[in-house]
């Protein structure tokens, strides 16, 4: 299964969600089920009951004839379990999240791997065990946990970590105010969040090209640092990786990067200038605001994406003349007040968030044929544009990025929109990049579409609350059939399910058509009622996982943990057991889904859909809904023939003059 993890900087080896459902019990503790379908975490104790003695944690849990790995140990699982003496952690367990057993104020021994991921900060502390340790490095296995009692470091203290270290612990030296230096072995490949946080003494760094999964916040406030030497191994710059470095003078990104996260260089007041390498696609909100020496920077065409402030309060922007300023080939804002005519210039790829936001005196918006993105408010509450016209390679549009356009009357929509939307905002809807606008008013009801994506429903549901997509759409929005409609049939043109597309959601039905791709994050999270999902896709040629970068928007979350902590679940369901949720897949691909990224969470897998049953209305069977399955259709009526799937065409279970009328309208539309 492909899975897109491009904006997370590290690879999440196994998902883990608190919105998950999918539980397995054994004697006290509750585990969840991983998006592997083959591991689980230790999740808490179950619910009114209590651990003492000595714990031993299992290495494998089984849920009747099924088996799964323990991988990992959630935050709080035994938090303040005072009866807790001691614990002994397998091998298999690669993660421990934080205050997994903080307070445990009689767990004496503990045995923890040498294999460690991931240690989360506090994990260990007010116990004991911990209060044990002599002031200064800690070590747990293969880890360095913590410099204990910071105050207690002299200044001026140089700290060699020692070799065969793996993992840096999450907050491991915060507020060790007196380090001055550290050296960090060849061994260390992950660092966990804030791991430096306040280590205002320190001036330098050399991060080795073994550590290759940096997580947030690590420098944050080292007013005291001038120079970073980082890993030319990372993918990304992780958010507030450099927030409040007041002194930092310079700064070279890795040419691995990709993607630099919100904060990451925020208020770095001495930072005099900066060169974006080339695979560099998206740039964070406020990435570099506050950067008040800035006055040089260099962005290639590679980026697609600028968030909101990224550039703001640096001499850079100041220095900038009145009118559109461009940074690369990016549309980045509009310094003064425009009015009447706005023209984009040719070669501009993208337009950054809240570029022309409340700029309400545009009254005519020429943009050109090379633009792909139109970031989030991009446009937002320009009240005097009353037409837009799309250029044809524009492949996806921002949340809300027009909305509170309140007489724009008039949209032209290329075919190559793929994306509508989708951003940094956890309501991802469709419809919220028209809202307020005149011409979402004035659209009839039903599923709306924006060109050929589906971006929401409008007025009542028909009374059998399904919901029929037409022919040529090729991509599901968030929201974009609406929250309420039980029955949702797609046809064979779709290749996209968008991020948030069924979420919280009370569709009981919905069948995903052998064209589609890729299912964006969280495409079918917290749906109320799912009881079937008809798959008549390989697993192998779906991507699933957060896509944004590939066809539309990033979601750059400022504070995400990307260490060890995985992904949010695609099918996860807050609401309704997922045990009895059904899925059916073409017969022989059982397997394939049963050992595929995310589709392996479901226990009920039945190979028993045909081909034909892809595409409602088909009733002949060649590919094509048209006349031709009409005359089908009445033939069957006619003759009480042999019932295919697809003459079965409103879904009802039978097959009747309601489907010649659902047939009729699936050909008018």
């Amino acid at each position: 299964m492909k899975r897109i993890l491009l904006l997370f900087g590290v690879v999440a080896m196994l998902a883990m969600n608190a919105t998950a459902n999918i539980r397995v019990t054994m004697g006290k503790l509750q585990f969840w089920v991983c998006d592997d379908g083959k591991s689980v975490y230790l999740q808490k104790v179950v619910d009114g009951q209590t651990v003492s003695g000595d714990l031993y944690i299992p290495q494998i849990v089984s849920d009747g004839d099924k088996e799964y790995t323990v991988v990992a140990i959630s935050s709080n699982a035994f938090y303040k379990q005072t009866g807790l003496t001691s614990v002994y952690i397998p091998s298999t367990v690669k993660y421990i999240h934080r205050l997994a057993f903080y307070g445990c104020t009689s767990l004496t021994n503990v045995t923890i791997p040498n294999n460690l991921e991931f240690l989360g900060d506090q994990v260990f502390d007010n116990t004991p065990w911990f209060n044990a340790m002599p002031d200064g490095p800690v070590y747990f296995g293969n880890t360095f946990y913590v410099y204990k009692n910071p105050n207690s470091m002299p200044a001026g203290t140089n700290i060699v970590i020692k070799d065969g270290t793996t993992h840096i612990a999450s907050r491991a030296f915060v507020n060790c105010a007196n380090l001055s230096s550290i050296h960090i072995p060849n061994s260390v490949t992950s660092i966990g969040d804030r791991a430096f946080t306040h280590c205002t003494g320190l001036t330098s760094v050399t991060l080795p090209n073994s550590a290759k999964n940096l997580a947030n916040g690590l420098f944050n406030d080292c007013t005291g640092l001038t120079s970073v030497i980082l890993p030319n191994t990372i993918t990304s710059i992780p958010a507030q990786l450099f927030y409040g470095c007041t002194a930092l003078q310079s700064i070279t990104i890795p040419s691995t990067v990709e993607t630099i996260f919100a904060n990451a260089f925020y208020n770095c007041k001495s930072l005099t200038s900066v060169t974006i390498p080339a695979k560099v696609k998206a740039i964070g909100e406020r990435a570099f605001n506050g950067c008040t020496n800035l006055t040089d920077i260099t962005v290639p065409a590679s980026v697609r994406y600028i968030a909101n402030d990224a550039l703001t309060n640096t001499a850079w922007l100041n220095n900038q003349p009145d009118g559109i300023v461009y940074i690369g080939n990016v549309a980045y804002t509009y310094k003064g007040t425009p009015s009447g005519i706005l023209t984009i210039k040719d070669g501009t790829t993208a337009i950054a968030n809240k570029a022309f936001s409340g700029c309400s005196g545009i009254t005519v918006l020429r943009l050109p044929a090379s633009l792909l993105y139109i970031g989030e408010e991009a446009f937002y509450n320009c009240t005097s544009l009353t037409y837009l016209n799309l250029p044809g390679n524009v492949k996806a549009i921002g949340h809300v990025a027009f909305s509170g356009c309140t007489n724009l009357t008039e949209i032209s929509f290329p075919n190559s929109l793929i994306s509508v939307g989708g951003g940094s905002s956890s309501y991802n809807s469709g419809i919220s990049v028209f809202s307020g606008t005149q011409w979402y008013t004035d659209q009839p009801d039903g599923v709306v579409y924006a060109g050929p994506v589906a971006i929401g429903y409008k007025g009542s549901l028909p009374a059998d609350k399904t919901v029929i997509v037409k022919e040529g759409t090729k991509a599901i929005a968030g929201y974009g059939v609406g929250k309420y409609a039980e029955k949702v049939i797609l046809p064979n043109s779709v290749t996209t399910l968008g991020m948030y597309a069924f979420y919280d959601s009370y569709i009981k039905e919905i069948n995903i058509p052998q064209s589609v791709t890729s299912i964006g994050r969280s495409a079918f999270s917290g749906m109320r009622s799912l009881e079937r999902i008809d798959a008549y896709v390989d697993p192998a040629n779906v991507a699933i996982g957060d896509d944004a970068l590939i066809l539309g928007m990033p979601y750059l979350d400022d504070y995400y943990d990307r260490i060890g902590t995985g992904i949010c679940f695609f099918f996860s369901n807050t609401n309704h057991e997922m045990d009895d949720c059904v899925l059916h897949v073409l017969p022989g691909k059982e397997e394939s889904f049963a050992n595929a990224w995310s589709w392996a969470r479901f226990k009920h897998i039945v190979g028993d859909l045909s081909e034909g049953d892809g595409e409602p209305g088909d009733v002949n069977g060649d590919g094509l809904v048209s006349g031709a399955d009409v005359t089908a259709l009445y033939n069957v009526l006619l003759d009480n023939a042999s019932v295919a799937g697809n003459a079965d065409v409103n879904g009802d279970g039978v097959v009747s003059g309601a489907d010649v009328t659902a047939l009729y309208n699936l050909l008018l539309n």
